[in-house]
């Protein structure tokens, strides 16, 4: 298998595909693109929707066929399937904290400014919620997920400056520094 008899289904303005564009980019890897575009709503044609059920991007798939539709699982199969330049972490030290770092950044982070995006935005009226089914938007949790986010930002923060003596200090492991 080659990156070339892949494809990733994507929106460019949209942050959870940026993510696997820029984790493509660092591995090296170059595989096809086919965008969808978010503001006509292709996401939800009949076509797009025999590839991912859940109507989001991005999606990667295979040359089986297969599809893989969260970031997480795109990115570990990218790091396996191409392991010549490991993202992901190359020891079971490396990969669970690298993994607990993702995971928290995803829940604390990247949610909590959804929350707010997609409660506010009046183009999201009736879609609060990515994904097949429609939910209203909640204005309140607007409010809740700008605290949300300063606490995200202080505890990273945080993180960094813990991991700024290990760097200043040479030849960290990707674990001792992830976010």
């Amino acid at each position: 298998m080659t990156p070339d008899t892949l494809k990733l289904y994507h929106s460019p303005a949209s942050p959870n595909s940026r993510r696997v564009r820029i984790f493509l980019a660092e591995k090296g890897l170059k595989v096809p693109l086919v965008a969808i575009d978010l503001g006509k709503g292709e996401q939800h044609s009949q076509a797009y929707r025999a590839i991912n059920p859940r109507r989001v991007v991005p999606t990667l798939v295979l040359e089986d066929g297969t599809a893989i539709g969260e970031v997480p699982a795109i990115m570990r199969y990218l790091d396996e399937a191409f392991p010549e330049k490991p993202l992901l972490g190359a020891t079971p030290k490396d990969k669970g904290l690298i993994a607990m770092w993702e995971r928290r950044a995803e829940l604390e982070g990247f949610a909590a400014v959804m929350e707010g995006v997609r409660n506010k935005i009046a183009g999201l009226k009736g879609r609060a919620i990515a994904g097949p089914h429609d939910y209203e938007q909640i204005p309140a949790l607007v409010e809740r997920s700008v605290l949300r986010v300063k606490n995200f930002f202080a505890d990273l923060n945080e993180r960094l400056g813990q991991a700024a003596g290990v760097i200043a200090n040479g030849s960290p492991d990707r674990g001792s520094f992830s976010v």
